[in-house]
């Protein structure tokens, strides 16, 4: 049912219309510009990068979207992460996808702590994070400047202990290609 396979070369031009897509680009820490090189260019880099990987999230054999681990720091077990869900009719799809990547980061990788940033405004992921067992760390007052305007960042962190005591959550497993 659900499948995360590792990012190719030939999936950047479906990622990068993801990644324009509005829906999506407003709660990114970063904008790209629409531009295949560019984007090959990204891909070439973190191919080689050991502190991130990247997963083409597919339910029922359709790509719907990208999650990724930043950040790895495997002696301190530690990562930032990231997802989008780039095909809007799969939107609905968010908070069941996130209990896979969070047994496989806790229970495969036995990492200790996910950690991220959440875009001021993305109220949906907030909610959805806290009720998988986040906790608000802090907020950074106007962190971002987009759109000729400035934007606060909520930091959020879940650890593991806190995902695992969760038992509804522990029998969502999914195989991810190419396991780090």
């Amino acid at each position: 049912m659900l499948k995360l396979v590792k990012l190719r070369e030939e999936h950047l031009q479906m990622v990068l219309d993801w990644r324009v897509k509005p829906e999506v680009a407003q709660f990114m820490l970063t904008q790209v510009e629409y531009n295949l090189d560019k984007q090959k260019a990204w891909f070439k880099k973190i191919s080689v990068d050991n502190s991130v990987a990247y997963w083409i999230i597919e339910y029922l054999g359709k790509p719907i979207g990208l999650i990724n681990l930043a950040a790895i720091d495997r002696s301190a077990k530690k990562c930032s992460a990231g997802y989008y869900i780039g095909e809007m009719e799969y939107r609905q799809l968010s908070a069941f996808v996130l209990p896979y990547f969070y047994n496989f980061v806790f229970k495969v990788l036995k990492f200790n702590k996910i950690y991220g940033e959440v875009v001021d405004g993305n109220d949906s992921i907030l909610k959805i994070h806290f009720m998988q067992g986040y906790r608000h760390v802090g907020t950074l007052k106007d962190h971002l400047h987009k759109d000729d305007r400035y934007i606060d960042v909520h930091m959020v962190e879940l650890m593991s202990d806190a995902w695992l005591k969760q038992k509804r959550y522990q029998r969502y497993d999914a195989e991810f290609e190419g396991v780090l």
